[in-house]
């Protein structure tokens, strides 16, 4: 699901900032590139815009998901063991898809979806989508919620956007229909869906997947408003009105547990949400700030801000670019703590013409504005 101007990643992100270290670091160096990946397989011969994703399936297998554009306006995807830099499958895409926390990829096209495992590239099941094509084009993809092992729940808001109908296909691609509830539903996190009176109401609806009933209101204000549950049962509760956010903690029941109020400034606030804290932007007092799912100040840091910041593929660390002595510095840094792990000068990457993603807290892919190769690096300890 998209937010409005501020993101929620529990995998990956892009979003940089300058900072200021508080601490005295020395540039590390670097060891030499694991593996290549020409990212320009796959029966094209240039890229102009990518971006990254990692999938782990149930057995641990690590896959990168490289989405390339080409300058012909045609997509296509590969996908690339994390571990050696071999390509395990590629294919063109016209179409939507959604990718499931544990292997798995979505494909909607020609009013079908096929459930295919990351790995190895098998497709699972691939079954008829109900309803006309039309009810998937108002929806698209933002209606598919993945669970788990290859099955899948779909929601069909009615045309009013006063009520939903729940459908779930099986591991094996048999599809029920679970329940119509009086609510518009959002997304569906675990065994909970989060939904509202109507798309756009301000109060927000804890609803049982399993009954279908309404279990919590949580009531919204002015602004803008949604939900996000963490992976430790968190729900997220957010509200952006003028200059101020406000976050509220509820637990899995949906018992208030705390509330903040914090500066916000549009196009310039960010906040990600990881297993169980959350980093958030401080413009206004210039800090970088980590907090505990319970609310609760873990750390933070000082920043200048302007910059770019990019969360690693599991949210282990994050880096920043940093300008000290009027050249420019990458700074690594750990999630749990703000701790910095590596320093980094332009000299030893081109900060301005390679696009990077972080692996964890050692690894970092690199790719070039050109978008031909993609290389792994190991970061020394």
């Amino acid at each position: 699901m998209k937010f409005k101007r501020i993101n929620f990643w529990l995998i990956a992100s892009l979003c940089f900032f300058l900072v200021i270290p508080s601490e005295p670091t020395l540039a590390q160096a670097l060891l030499q590139p694991q593996w290549e990946y020409d990212i320009t397989n796959g029966g094209k011969s240039s890229t102009s815009s990518h971006s990254m994703r990692k999938v782990i399936d149930a057995t641990g297998n690590e896959s990168l998901l490289i989405n390339k554009a080409g300058k012909n306006n045609d997509y296509y995807i590969d996908s690339v063991d994390a571990k050696t830099g071999k390509l395990l499958w590629s294919m063109p895409t016209d179409n939507e898809y959604k990718l499931s926390d544990d292997g798995y990829i979505f494909i909607f096209k020609n009013n079908k979806v096929s459930a295919k495992h990351v790995a190895t590239g098998r497709v699972i099941w691939t079954a008829a989508l109900p309803g006309a094509p039309e009810e998937w084009r108002r929806g698209g993809v933002e209606v598919a919620s993945p669970s788990e092992n290859g099955s899948l729940y779909l929601f069909w808001n009615s045309d009013d956007n006063k009520s939903s109908t729940l459908y779930y296909y099986d591991t094996k691609g048999k599809l029920s229909k679970k329940l119509k509830a009086p609510y518009f539903m959002y997304q569906i996190y675990g065994d909970v869906i989060v939904g509202s009176k109507f798309v756009d109401h301000p109060d927000l609806y804890l609803i049982s997947l399993t009954t279908g009933k309404k279990i919590k209101t949580i009531a919204g204000s002015k602004g803008y408003n949604r939900i996000r549950r963490l992976p430790d049962g968190t729900f997220l509760h957010y509200n952006t009105y003028k200059n101020t956010l406000t976050l509220k903690g509820y637990n899995s029941t949906g018992q208030l547990n705390w509330t903040k109020q914090l500066p916000y400034y549009e196009y310039s606030t960010e906040l990600y949400a990881m297993e169980d804290r959350f980093l958030y932007a401080d413009v206004k007092n210039k800090r970088i700030k980590l907090y505990s799912s319970s609310g609760r100040l873990i750390a933070e840091k000082p920043y200048l801000p302007g910059g770019r910041f990019n969360m690693a593929l599991d949210a282990t660390s994050f880096m920043f670019l940093s300008v000290k002595n009027d050249k420019e510095e990458l700074i690594i840094t750990d999630t749990n703590n703000l701790n910095i792990l590596h320093v980094y000068n332009n000299g030893e990457f081109d900060l301005d013409n390679e696009s990077m993603f972080l692996h964890n807290t050692t690894g970092l892919y690199l790719i070039s504005n050109k978008g031909r190769t993609l290389v792994s690096t190991q970061l020394s300890k």
